[in-house]
């Protein structure tokens, strides 16, 4: 009755899901960008609006059980509640909400749409390779044209950073991000699977590496360290990955110009020329958090951060810690509300981790994908505190992930029991 229901499930939901797959790789490539003429037809916003339609349309058997979802909805209804207490309802209506829903997207039509084993890999392996091509390609010009895309000081200079393609959107803390995103899915699906498998590993490993490096980014620099230590803790052959730590650690910094080299350094040591830059980081989070305490409470409103930070700090950035930046926009209320979310995501790990150590489930894609995103977690989690992101992507697909391995894993056993 259950794989019957579920068969039903998929045949209506097959072109929503195909639709899901169209508006993630436009999405991701900036596609609209790279062919004004879908730009003008807002191609992203009609995704959308057909994908949400046809779930609606589909009548599905499978129920919104997850208690993830429903912090995504207090979420949008405290923005939209709390509008006439914010500074800035303005910019609330004009740019805060259209990029939480849009952000928001990612949560609901995973979570509706990836309903067994099948539909997943094809959105992590669409993920991979998508934002492998994000990161290939400014490398690609950098080597062929010399793009870099934007600088940073460098004592009384100024020195290239490589950041995002030309149709990107992310600086070089963001094409960082992007490879330290799919870094622990390489890793896990690649990495300890097969021969080829292990060989599109090892090739593309230095690949990234070598990019990070030209990003002059040392949040994600840390957040690789923190990738591999989290691998390194969670593996059974550490004196192995221990030693290949070691061996990467050496190449790493041998390879860096003495540019490079001073940038990195600059996390544990003050006498070097990047140093002021590190520091500045240390006095905007104090500034930030006096501007999140001109109204604690409910916040100046959802996308707000940069606007704020110029009006009461002098500065006009968002805030580089998504916690301060959540507390900035939304207050103390959205804060808890943002944290129970969070918290909810990795309880659907836990238990996802928990229904398939008991189980005899076999799929090795299941098991391999796991980690992966426990790794990316715990990677997202800490690469928080130095980077903003209340409306963007990354949390929502998280929560959709967690949601989604949920239901699958318990789908699995349930079905094994029933055997």
């Amino acid at each position: 009755m259950q794989s019957t229901s579920l068969e039903k499930d998929l045949k209506a939901t097959s072109f929503a899901f195909g639709l899901f797959m169209l508006y993630m790789a436009s999405f991701f490539l900036r596609i609209p960008a790279r062919l004004p003429v879908l730009g003008a037809m807002r191609m992203d916003l009609l995704l959308v609006l057909v994908i949400f339609g046809l779930i609606l349309m589909a009548k599905t058997s499978t129920k919104s059980e997850s208690p993830i979802s429903k912090y995504v909805l207090f979420l949008l209804i405290y923005s939209i509640v709390a509008l006439p207490l914010v500074t800035w309802p303005g910019s609330v209506l004009g740019k805060g909400l259209p990029n939480l829903i849009k952000a928001a997207t990612f949560f609901y039509f995973t979570y509706k749409l990836v309903l067994d084993e099948k539909r997943l890999k094809i959105i992590v392996y669409l993920f991979l390779l998508v934002n492998t091509f994000r990161v290939i390609e400014p490398l690609y010009l950098n080597i062929t044209q010399g793009y870099w895309g934007s600088t940073t000081s460098f004592g009384w200079d100024s020195v290239n950073r490589l950041q995002g393609g030309p149709y990107d959107v992310v600086n070089g803390n963001g094409l960082a991000f992007v490879i330290a995103s799919i870094l622990p899915f390489y890793h896990y699906l690649f990495g300890a699977r097969g021969f080829l498998r292990k060989l599109i590993y090892w090739a593309l490993l230095p690949v990234l590496l070598y990019t990070m490096s030209l990003t002059l980014s040392r949040s994600g620099l840390l957040a690789v360290a923190i990738i591999y230590a989290v691998v390194f803790l969670k593996s059974n052959q550490k004196f192995i990955l221990g030693l290949l730590g070691v061996i990467g650690i050496v190449i790493f910094f041998g390879s860096l110009n003495e540019i490079q080299r001073d940038r990195y350094l600059s996390i544990f040591s003050k006498d070097t020329q990047s140093s002021g830059s590190a520091e500045g980081r240390i006095s905007g989070l104090k500034n930030d958090f006096a501007v999140a305490m001109v109204k604690p409470i409910v916040g100046h409103g959802l996308g707000t951060s940069q606007e704020a930070n110029w009006n009461f700090g002098g500065y006009a950035q968002p805030s580089h810690n998504l916690w301060l930046e959540v507390w900035q926009e939304l207050g103390l209320i959205g804060l808890i509300i943002f944290i129970l979310y969070v918290k909810e995501i990795y309880k659907g790990f836990v238990v996802t981790n928990k229904a398939m150590a008991n189980s005899s489930i076999s799929s090795e894609f299941l098991r391999s994908c796991l980690p992966a995103m426990q790794v990316w977690l715990a990677m997202n989690f800490l690469f928080s505190f130095a980077s903003y992101g209340l409306t963007s992507y990354e949390w929502y697909l998280f929560g959709g992930f967690s949601a989604a391995m949920t239901r699958l894993a318990k789908y699995s056993t349930s079905a094994q029991e029933q055997s």
